[in-house]
């Protein structure tokens, strides 16, 4: 079973929630860390020590996927999925987005645009 890791901004987390039970009801292990830790749509970090924990548990997960896909509403892409792009970079993953950020510097970089509403593609996907 192939791993798909979500990176995302926490204003997304229902979003979030959803794609990963349809990319499991698709066969995928889809993972995104800490997503349960709270019903908010915000940050769950309280303190510098816990986000900087929560990114390192997000690294982790990326180093041992088999792609990466960033969901991106409106083209949104904050600062931590920018960290877990470069990252994703690294590790030499195949990298998604569900559209484009509209910033060349950052859309260089992708595979394929999947949009959220076409999800069932990653099965058609080499990863």
């Amino acid at each position: 079973m192939k791993t798909i890791v979500l990176g995302s901004s926490m204003k997304f987390r229902s979003i979030v929630k959803d794609v990963l039970k349809e990319l499991k009801t698709l066969g995928f292990n889809a993972v995104f860390p800490n997503i349960g830790c709270s019903n908010l749509n915000s940050d769950i970090a309280k303190t510098a020590k816990e986000k900087k924990q929560m990114a390192f548990e997000h690294y982790k997960v990326i180093e041992k996927a088999d792609a990466v896909y960033f969901i991106l509403p409106n083209g949104y892409m904050g600062t931590s999925c920018k960290i877990e792009l470069g990252y994703a970079l690294a590790y030499e993953k195949p990298i998604y987005f569900s559209e484009l950020t509209n910033q060349a510097d950052l859309d260089c970089y992708i595979k394929k645009i999947i949009p959220l509403d076409k999800l069932e593609l990653f099965k058609k996907e080499d990863i």
